[in-house]
């Protein structure tokens, strides 16, 4: 049974006094109409643009969409910038999951990203020429479930595949991997953000495709402007991924590695941990993608 969800602004609303914020200035500079032209044929239960802009808040304020929701229901600010009545409903964590599936499915969450960027930089409010972006990839699951679970066997220290045939879903374009103890059917995200943890960019590769094969690529992708410092994790650390930087004219912000039997100098190690206090963004950011 569908829940009434009316937004309009009731008697109680106009006696709330809600504090001003950087949202009030973003809601003025973005043409909502574009957005919600793109928007139009999405078939929500609520206003299709005020569920975009609470994803937009759970982007920038790194929210699950369990905390994004339970914020709706309380903070005043962000019910003002999604245009929710105080007293009516609001959207729950699976809406709000359904509602970005959706938008996925339809190739429309990365077009009305960069939509909302270039809104931004319009208004100088977002500058795509920013000292760095963060880049780092992680492992997203499939939907869909195959049809028969992959058994291992431990030999020694190697965990290996049993030789029967494996059964995949409907999903053809998922693969299997082995990462941090457990198998995963689905695919590796690289995601580029701002300083602030926006996205920019996201390219998504088989899970069993290492993302360090496409690290030019991807780098080249995220169209980052001339001079602009990459920062990855150590994973990413070796000559030829330095040489890509530089022959795009970025800046490496690549960590660097322990050497093989040797100290770490003081210096990578300064440099390691300045790079890490900026980089965080990203892994917040896929904490928000999950």
């Amino acid at each position: 049974m569908r829940v009434k969800t009316t937004q309009e602004q009731t008697f109680a609303d106009s006696f709330i006094n809600i504090p001003n914020s950087q949202l009030d200035i973003i809601n003025k500079v973005i043409d909502w109409e574009v957005i919600a032209k793109d928007l139009s044929h999405i078939k929500v239960d609520y206003s299709a643009v005020s569920l975009f802009k609470a994803l937009l808040i759970g982007t920038w304020h790194n929210l699950s969409d369990e905390k994004l929701a339970d914020s709706l229901s309380r903070d005043l600010v962000f019910i003002n910038f999604c245009n929710f009545s105080l007293s009516g409903n609001k959207p729950d964590a699976t809406t709000i999951g359904r509602f970005r599936t959706k938008l996925i499915k339809q190739n429309l969450f990365d077009r009305l990203l960069s939509s909302i960027n270039l809104m931004l930089e319009n208004n100088q409010l977002k500058l795509s020429n920013g000292k760095h972006v963060a880049m780092d990839a992680t492992l997203i699951q499939s939907a869909r479930r195959t049809k028969k679970i992959i058994t291992t066997h431990k030999t020694g220290e190697v965990y290996e595949i049993d030789s029967n045939p494996i059964q995949y879903s409907d999903d053809k374009d998922a693969r299997w991997t082995f990462k941090a103890g457990k198998y995963t059917y689905g695919y590796s995200s690289v995601v580029t953000t701002d300083a602030n943890g926006l996205i920019n960019k996201a390219t998504t590769h088989p899970a069993n495709d290492s993302e360090m094969t496409h690290f030019e690529e991807n780098v080249k992708q995220a169209g980052n402007q001339k001079g602009v410092r990459v920062l990855y994790d150590k994973g990413a650390a070796s000559q030829a991924n330095s040489e890509a930087l530089k022959a795009q004219k970025l800046r490496d912000g690549i960590m660097r590695k322990k050497p093989k039997g040797k100290q770490m100098s003081h210096w990578n190690k300064l440099r390691n941990k300045a790079i890490s206090k900026r980089r965080f963004v990203v892994e917040r950011t896929f904490g928000t993608l999950k």
